[in-house]
This record gives structure tokens, sequence and C-alpha cells, in this order.
């Protein structure tokens, strides 16, 4: 155990100091001083702060100071719009909102980040294929967690009809208020999925078929109803419930896989180790770096996010536990030492389905909140009420 952590931190330590000698290629020169604003979420693992650190250590005329806005993912639209930045940090749902209210520009990327189809699906200008509303800085998928007891025993990946029917499953399929939403939302529609993968298609077109609802979510109302799933309604929850109760798998982004993995050898003798597995297919998550359209300093600011986005960044990222965007970082041999498990969450980023596209997606996952809420835990049928409301919300 120790060594396998002593490792990883060297080679983190590695990558680093890379990370140090690429940055001088970004290096700019101005008569006068300026400090970029990003506005952005809390990253509790430190790599964002690490990455921006860098680049003020060898660019002390052009500063980036970090703005971290406290919002949930669905009221991060209204707070990033009252912080005044010149990059935001966008979750990928907000990038059409913000690309339609003009509030970003597009940017065309200067290095060759070998983007994962899905992720460039999401983030690139309509009809123009070298312009991108943002520049992808980490992706996401949701992953099951497994707990292994024994090596040696066979250990396939199950179907989530077989994990729903062990009743050992903990996942955010509860919610508590807005802060919660959009967890519940995705752990939902990935429990759809896994019944009938037409639900959501590759281009986040959400089916508008009653029939198709009510068959894909009825396994998840009966386990519910059985209680054969621990319903939690954030990431955090779901860890504790893991843990505390030792069930054998939860639904969580990888991530938390660094610190779910090593607190699980430091203190649970019984267990071999924690592994990842893909969804039967996950929904697309991650966060993408923007240029406002009202910043002074467009140039500076598309600099700085070119850095944050750059092959050694992805690597650096990829140590800390974010799943990469790009390609190269999942098959670069010190990310491979760092995080052996980067070519399952490569596979189910590949494999995974984006939520719609579309600058009425809030309304979209707040109808689709209220009904399924009502449903799973109210027992109240699913209407055509149901995907009218989805229908008028991306229209």
């Amino acid at each position: 155990m120790v060594e396998l952590y002593s490792r990883r931190s060297f080679v983190a330590g590695a990558l680093t100091a890379g990370m140090l000698s690429t940055a001088t290629g970004y290096l700019l020169t101005r008569s006068e001083p300026v400090t970029l604003v990003l506005a952005t979420g809390a990253d509790p693992t430190g790599a964002r702060q690490l990455l921006v650190s860098m680049w003020n250590r060898l660019h002390p005329d052009i500063t980036i100071e970090v703005v971290e806005v406290n919002s949930s993912t669905m009221d991060q639209y209204a707070k990033f719009t009252e912080t005044r930045a010149d990059i935001y940090n966008l979750d990928v749902i907000h990038i059409p909102r913000f690309a339609r209210a003009g509030r970003i520009t597009p940017v065309v990327p200067r290095n060759d980040i070998s983007l994962l189809e899905p992720v460039r699906r999401v983030c690139r200008v309509e009809n123009s294929p070298d312009e991108f509303w943002a520049i992808p800085f980490n992706t996401d998928v949701g992953m099951l967690y497994r707990r292994i007891t024994d090596k040696r025993a066979p250990d396939l990946a199950p179907s989530m009809r077989e994990v729903l029917a062990q009743g050992s499953l903990t996942a955010q399929l509860n919610t508590d208020g807005i802060a919660t939403d959009e967890a519940f939302v995705i752990n939902v529609l990935e429990q759809a999925l896994a019944q009938d993968d037409a639900i959501l298609d590759a281009a986040g077109t959400v089916s508008f078929s009653l029939g198709q609802w009510r068959t894909a979510l009825a396994p998840l109302a009966d386990a519910l109803r059985r209680r054969r799933v621990l319903a939690e309604s954030s990431e955090e929850t779901t860890l504790r419930t893991y843990n505390v109760r030792d069930l054998r798998y939860m639904r969580n982004w990888p991530v938390w896989f660094p610190s779910v993995d090593r607190a699980e050898r430091g203190s649970k003798a019984g267990t071999m180790e924690i592994r990842l597995s893909g969804l039967p297919t996950g929904v697309l998550g991650g966060q993408s770096l923007a240029v406002a359209q009202d910043s002074p300093h467009r140039e500076e600011a598309e600099q700085v996010i070119q850095f944050l986005t750059d092959e050694p960044a992805q690597k650096l990222l990829a140590s800390f536990g974010f799943a990469p965007p790009g390609l190269d970082a999942y098959i670069d041999a010190g990310v491979q030492a760092v995080a052996p498990h980067v070519s399952t969450i490569r596979t189910a980023v590949e494999a995974a389905r984006p939520r719609p596209i579309h600058p009425g997606y809030p309304d979209f996952a707040r109808a689709f909140k209220d009904h399924t809420f009502a449903y799973l835990y109210r027992g109240e049928e699913l209407t055509q009420r149901f995907v009218e409301d989805l229908r008028e919300a991306l229209q």
C-alpha cells in the first residue's frame, strides 16, 4: 500500500516538473501588469490551484485570480453571471446557455489536445469544426465502484439488474433541494440508460416516448420500493454510506477514486481493493474554460486557457483523479503509473451520453426531476404530461 502511493506521489511530482518546463512556451510580454479573473466552482483536490500557481509563478505580469463561486450545478449560471470574470470554468450543461446569451466568445485551440469525440461534440461551435465555445478542462462520467475481497474470484462487471437485485448499491438517487437536484437527474438518467440506451442518444437527443420511460424506470422504482438501493443526495453522503455500510457497489465520479482506494487499503483488512467499472451507459459531465465576451484581455485569457487545458495539464489533473478530456493523457505511461484505471475511464467516456445540449436544459432538468421524483418516491404514474414538459423545455 505504502509503495503504491509513494510511487503515485513520485510520478505526480515528475508531471508537475514537466508542466513547469512546458509553461515557458506560454510566456507573454506586457508593458503593464494584468490580472485575469477565473470564475469557477470549488476544487477540493487542489489540482486546479497547482496549475494556476505554476502559471502565476512564470507570468508575474499576467496573473490569474481565482474566484470560487459558491453555487450548485443548477444555479451556477445565475451566480456566474453576477461575477465579473475574464474566464469562466463552466459545467458542460451551461455552455449552450452562456453562448446563446452572448456571454462567451468562440476560441480556436492552439494546441493538439486530441479530444475524445463525446467531449468535443458538447463544446464545439455548431457547423464550425475549428471553433469551441469552451475548451475542456476535465471531463467526467459516472462510474461503478466495486469492493473486492478476493482477487482470485471471477470479477466480471455485473449488469445493473444484477446490482439492483443484490441490494448493495448506494447512489445519488435522492435529492434534498436545488444543490442536489442535478445529481439526482444524472443518476436517474443513468438508471434509465442501463435498461434502454435509446432513451438518450449520442447527440443528447432525448426520447419522448412515454412507454419507453415507463419501462426504463420500472426496475429502479421496484428496487427503491424494496429498499435494495441506499439512495443518497450528494457525492459526499454517498461516499459516507458506502464506507460505513461496507456496501459492495457505489455509483460516483472517478475523481473520488484515489481517496476511496487509499482509505480502503489503509483501514479495512478484508478488502483487497476497490475497482472501477463503467456503467452500462454513463452520463457525460465535466468542466470547460470559456473566454468572457466582455473581457478586455481576450488574447491573454486565451493563452491562459491553452496552458490550463494543454496535454501536460491534463496529465497532471489525471494524477489527482480527474478524467482527462484528451486521448494523449490516457495513453501516457506516467499517467497509467499514477492511475492504472484510466483505460476504464476512457472506455466509459467514449460510450457516455451527453444531457440535452440545449439552452433550455435547466427547464428540462427541473421538469425531469419533478416528474421522476414523484414517480419514484410517491408512486405517481408518469403521464403524457411528463414527456410534454420535456419536449416544451427543449423547443
